[in-house]
């Protein structure tokens, strides 16, 4: 990767002569050359831009923590991967790192959330088996346009490819006009999208008796397994498909999750074919900043009382609750032995404490360690993935039995989804509390841990809880 220093202001004549002397670097390479230039802008919505930017045929990328006031929205690749297969975290991370290095970067690379970003997710499963695939295994993506907000900071960043052939006064016109647009009051609109009241379904099929029968029968086989074939824990999903009049405005339906959920990554991700994965996932799967790493271990659940003397009570029971703190400690060893299986020595920043939601509320450890330089932060993702808190323990087993006890395929449910950027930080989440959008149709999905002394009605329960609470949220 080549660092271009940047002029201190940025003119139409500048830009061009940046550009010109790109060309002249992929001429003397015989390579074309990636040019990611960082420009300051506004503190604007990346939601509204995204909304203003995205094509339904391009790939698209959205993530914010509305309580850590970020958010980064991008679209339209100029470097994309799609991969299925076991090698699908080597060859992402292959990728990143093949990229980089005919990449030049310029512009105010100070600003959070400048210089290339790399957008990734990743499917549950390698391979799909029940369905038609509607993402692959990997996918990975240079956006051409990334607009991210940090605080009041706020950074667009355009990728752009450069060669010999490059229509140089095409290209200076296409990014500055775009980035004077943004720069506009109109876009510096501080409201943004706001969360509106959107369709109401017109068909809904609810979990019907015989398909609850079908789950609290698979939670019941899976207790004998733990009993008899060694199994600590597996993690059983449901969904719930429901049908609504117009499909859904992605731009809404983003804005009332973050709304309602501060306190969780909301994300959305598109397969450039018209389907849509989006969600409010409270699982923090790996942070990565300055060799720095942050992982949660996420699991053991209660409902949120209707008052605060029951809300504390079903706090202290969570808290209490032998089979919940099994589970979680299930979650916790796992993470811990994963990272010391990668030579990293990790630290429980914290006891089990409660991660309060409004509908729900789990126990959570945090858990941190310092990454040696030479180790890449997808080499860390693939021995996470999949945690006991959305497959069980042991790992290969339980993804064996999801794969017996679940009708459906999990495409990127409660899989890896977020990015990495040019220095090697980066951040993922777990695609839970999540829905597949495909036109009028919208599929949920929500899964429960089941763990010796599960009792079905209860994992039942829990289910029904997230589905509905997730309904409630999009529709």
């Amino acid at each position: 990767m080549t660092v271009t220093p940047f002029l201190a202001k940025l003119d139409r004549k500048s830009l061009h002569e940046l550009f010109v002397t790109c060309q002249a670097t992929a001429r003397s390479k015989e390579h074309a050359q990636v040019v990611s230039l960082s420009l300051a802008i506004p503190a604007i919505d990346p939601l509204a831009a995204l909304e203003q930017l995205r094509q339904p045929e391009h790939l698209h990328f959205y993530w914010e923590q509305r309580s850590q006031q970020t958010a980064i929205a991008a679209t339209e690749p100029v470097l994309q991967l799609q991969v299925d297969g076991p090698h699908r975290f080597t060859q992402a991370q292959q990728f990143i790192c093949t990229s980089l290095v005919d990449t030049i970067t310029a512009g105010a690379l100070d600003l959070p959330c400048a210089g290339p970003h790399f957008f990734c997710s990743f499917t549950f499963f390698e391979e799909t088996q029940r369905e038609p695939r509607l993402f692959p295994a990997a996918t990975v993506f240079l956006p051409r346009w990334q607009v991210a907000r940090v605080q009041e900071q706020a950074v667009l960043v355009a990728n752009v490819l450069v060669d010999t052939q490059t229509n140089l006064e095409q290209l200076t016109d296409e990014v500055w006009l775009q980035w004077q647009h943004l720069r506009s009051p109109k876009a510096n609109s501080r409201g943004g999208l706001q969360s509106t009241q959107l369709n109401s379904p017109v068909a809904a099929n609810y979990p019907v008796l015989t398909e609850t029968e079908r789950f609290t029968t698979a939670v019941e086989n899976i207790l004998q397994d733990i009993q008899t074939q060694g199994l600590q824990k597996l993690v059983l999903a449901h969904t719930l498909d429901v049908t609504v009049s117009e499909p859904l405005s992605l731009g809404h339906t983003l804005a009332t999750l973050r709304d309602r959920y501060p306190d969780c990554y909301v994300f959305s991700v598109s397969n450039g074919q018209g389907q849509a994965f989006l969600g409010a996932s409270p699982e923090r799967l790996i942070e990565l900043c300055d060799r720095n790493l942050v992982t949660d271990a996420l699991a053991g659940s209660a409902p949120r009382g209707q008052n605060i003397t029951e809300d504390t009570n079903l706090g202290a029971q969570l808290l209490g609750n032998p089979k919940d703190n099994h589970e979680h400690q299930v979650v916790l060893d796992f993470i811990q032995n994963c990272l010391w299986e990668l030579g990293i020595q990790s630290q429980v920043s914290s006891p089990p404490h409660l991660l309060q939601l409004p509908n729900i509320q789990h126990l959570r450890t945090l858990v941190t360690a310092k990454i040696p330089q030479n180790l890449h932060l997808l080499e860390i993702l693939e021995a996470l993935h999949p945690t006991p808190a959305v497959a069980g323990a042991p790992q290969k087993t339980t993804q064996k039995q999801i794969r017996k006890h679940e009708t459906f395929e999990r495409h990127l449910y409660a899989a890896p989804i977020g990015w990495v950027d040019h220095q090697g930080n980066g951040e993922f989440t777990v695609g839970i509390r999540s829905a597949l959008i495909d036109g009028c149709l919208t599929r949920l999905y929500a899964g429960a841990g089941i763990v010796a002394g599960s009792d079905p009605q209860r994992e039942l329960a829990e289910i029904q809880l997230k589905l509905h609470t997730l309904l409630d949220a999009l529709l």
